[in-house]
């Protein structure tokens, strides 16, 4: 996807819901900030061992604070999702899981 795209699919997806207010007490409209690629650690475990994959997301949305969420977008635009600070030792975030729809996920932070 291109920064255009990633624009346009956010727009589609927040206009009618700006307003929207999360339990942070967070508004939509303040939380975005302008498209940009970040990488993220996907952890899972995997016959009893971390496994670590580094993806590239586009960053959307944040709370205004170093430890706060992140909203991410699959770089296919197909899922947004979560992120957040991980173990003392990441240097990236953590891949929180993929919530679906901007609002969804915004709603779920």
């Amino acid at each position: 996807m291109t920064v255009k795209e990633v624009r346009a699919l956010v727009r589609v997806q927040s206009d009618a819901n700006l307003s929207a207010v999360n339990d942070h007490s967070i508004t939509l409209v303040d939380a975005l900030v302008a498209p940009r690629m970040i990488s993220v650690i996907a952890r899972h475990v995997e016959n009893g061992r971390v496994k670590d994959e580094n993806l590239t997301v586009w960053l959307v949305g944040q709370e205004n604070r170093p430890d706060g969420y992140k909203i991410v977008l699959r770089d296919d635009g197909l899922q947004f999702g979560l992120a957040s600070v991980g173990f003392p030792n990441d240097t990236v975030p953590i891949l929180d899981g993929w919530y679906g729809s901007l609002l969804t996920t915004f709603l779920g932070m």
